[in-house]
């Protein structure tokens, strides 16, 4: 016989702390930087001024693909 599966609106919260991340060098950056650096990229494709580093591009492939 198969019975009813009863369901609760109660969520199950699980409680994390704050990950400790000063032990493994990471560094919080602010969130601006991160916009410059995007848009100086969009004004450089926009201008075609932009390069392509294709060996540096090939290495990270490459890198990938081992």
């Amino acid at each position: 016989m198969i019975s009813k599966v009863q369901t609760s609106n109660a969520a199950y919260i699980q409680q994390s702390t704050p990950k400790d991340t000063s032990s493994k060098g990471v560094e919080k950056t602010e969130k601006s930087e991160g916009v410059d650096k995007v848009s100086a990229l969009k004004e450089q494709i926009a201008n075609g001024t932009y390069k392509v580093d294709l060996a540096k591009t090939a290495q990270a492939v490459a890198e990938e693909l081992i």
